[in-house]
């Protein structure tokens, strides 16, 4: 979670009695000393506060961003420096004045941050990582969403300004995009120039999966320009992939379920099953010409041919 810098209450303890010829003196001169510290480092969270809060109002999230883990530094040496000064009633003024603005707006801006920093680490997962747990940080992105809406209403907080939502928008769409791409790369190339249908048909459920997330994430982006150019560059090839493919991974699958009918003894029902896949070849022809798509990869089309005379020799007893 980045909560950086930020703690829920101040652990205030008292100062040590110090034994010594002018204990009042002392005393006075080591508060006043701690209380100029707090008001020094007071003061540099107001500055920083002040450039924070009007990063925000002009809507920028990349630049808020920027300035966010200063500003949970600044309130952190500030809390501490706080908890040395002498006095409930000071402490509790000096809390008032400094700490408790600047966690206002930290928490007004913290799921906003959060979310960014989150979709970089997404993007970047999908760049370097093979096995990279992207359906898991999309569904924490979700949560974060949520808390972002809860947090606002029930601390009372103003709204952000709306470009900082449609910046968060656009990379959580174009996140999805960029991992849907991957699907349509890999059933793509196991279908065409690297042909292995078993392949597609392991990414071929997440590949539609896939193109239904990055539409409905295209589609919260309030910026017509910006859905049409996403839909143009992710989501309309992979539809086609899906479009030219269907039907070759549903003869596999029919076929797979052929075999294990066979394998029950379920000769009966098997040869039900089997008499549909002519039906499904006659579709994937149809759609090929219709939507003007390149047949399959040779090897493709010449390994599911061998799957079905097989089948077919083991369903006339031959």
């Amino acid at each position: 979670m980045l909560l950086t810098g930020i703690t829920a209450a101040m652990l205030i303890t008292p100062l040590a009695a110090v034994s010594t010829p002018a204990p009042s003196a002392y005393a006075a001169v080591t508060t006043s000393a701690q209380s100029k510290e707090a008001v020094k480092q007071g003061d540099l969270l107001l500055k920083r506060l002040n450039v924070y809060k009007n990063t925000v109002s002009m809507g920028n999230i990349d630049e808020i961003n920027e300035l966010y883990d200063g500003l949970t530094k600044q309130l952190s040496i500030v809390e501490k420096a706080i908890g040395k000064v002498s006095g409930l009633s000071n402490r509790n003024m000096l809390l008032s004045k400094y700490a408790v603005p600047a966690k206002k707006e930290i928490e007004r801006t913290i799921y906003e941050v959060s979310q960014l920093r989150l979709l970089s680490t997404i993007l970047i997962g999908l760049d370097e990582d093979d096995y990279y747990a992207y359906d898991t940080d999309m569904a924490k992105l979700e949560r974060m969403k949520k808390r972002a809406s809860a947090i606002k209403e029930a601390g009372g907080y103003k709204a952000l300004p709306a470009s900082i939502n449609l910046d968060l928008r656009k990379a959580e769409s174009f996140a999805a995009g960029y991992n849907l791409s991957y699907y349509d790369y890999w059933v793509d190339e196991s279908t065409g120039a690297e042909p292995d249908i078993d392949e597609a048909d392991l990414y071929y459920d997440d590949l539609t999966r896939y193109v239904k997330q990055t539409e409905m994430k295209i589609g919260q982006v309030a910026d017509k320009a910006y859905r049409t150019s996403l839909l143009q560059e992710f989501v309309a090839p992979a539809k086609v992939t899906v479009e030219r493919t269907k039907y070759e991974i549903s003869q596999l699958r029919l076929m797979n379920r052929v075999s294990e009918l066979i394998d029950a003894g379920n000769i009966e029902e098997a040869k039900t099953q089997f008499s549909k896949l002519e039906g499904l070849k006659t579709r994937a022809a149809a759609i090929k010409e219709a939507g003007g798509y390149e047949p399959l990869a040779k090897a493709i089309r010449d390994e599911l041919l061998a799957y079905e005379t097989d089948l077919k020799a083991v369903l006339e007893g031959k």
